[in-house]
């Protein structure tokens, strides 16, 4: 009678079609949601900090030329725009963008559970993590032929329209991007989190 060997690994059996197809949708829609909500914060948050800046640099500047009449003109046509009146609006913006970020998290988590996929939260915060990590590589992998193909137009009509086909082209690769690398780092994930054999034929209906 041959003894099991405790050291080694029990089989896990693959996913199922309906954990891969549950892997897949909540990749999907977490991933975008997740990078819409990212967006959302990133932006306001970036135009306040700016703000910030300049206001501490305009303010040094001011004390140290008081009497520069083009600075003072330049700094009234500024505060004529009340940039302290798109703070409250920057701010509700930042605060959507987190609610969507939570709401993405949320989503594939139902999802996963509701497709039957093993730890649907450890799936879901394992698969934003390598997904942010693996979008941040593509983006930075892009940006040189980006970059390249901008500097080929010019500033005549066939220039604006190449760099407008280059913008929507680079918009719709970059949502087809954010799906599919949202859908494979969640089936990676639930692939990881698989149950075992045991576990698997103990969740079957009896």
């Amino acid at each position: 009678m041959t003894t099991p060997n405790p050291y080694l690994t029990p089989v896990r059996p693959p996913l199922t079609p309906r954990e891969k197809s549950g892997a897949r949708l909540a990749g999907i829609l977490g991933f975008l949601l997740l990078s819409l909500g990212f967006g959302l914060v990133v932006i306001p948050v970036g135009i306040l900090l700016f703000g910030a800046f300049f206001a501490l640099v305009a303010e040094f500047v001011r004390r140290v030329s008081q009497n520069d009449t083009g600075f003072e003109q330049f700094m009234r046509g500024i505060e004529s725009l009340n940039p302290t009146a798109w703070i409250l609006p920057l701010v509700i913006v930042a605060l959507v963008g987190l609610g969507v970020m939570t709401a993405a998290l949320f989503v594939s988590a139902r999802v996963l559970r509701r497709h039957d996929v093993n730890r649907p939260w450890a799936v879901t915060w394992a698969g934003a993590g390598i997904a942010i990590v693996g979008s941040w590589f593509l983006s930075s992998l892009s940006a040189v032929p980006y970059g390249i193909i901008s500097g080929l137009g010019d500033n005549d009509g066939a220039g604006i329209g190449l760099g407008v086909a280059v913008g929507v082209l680079s918009g719709l690769v970059g949502l087809a991007t954010t799906a599919v690398i949202g859908w494979m780092s969640w089936w990676w994930m639930a692939h990881a989190f698989r149950r075992s054999a045991t576990e698997a034929a103990s969740s079957l209906p009896a």
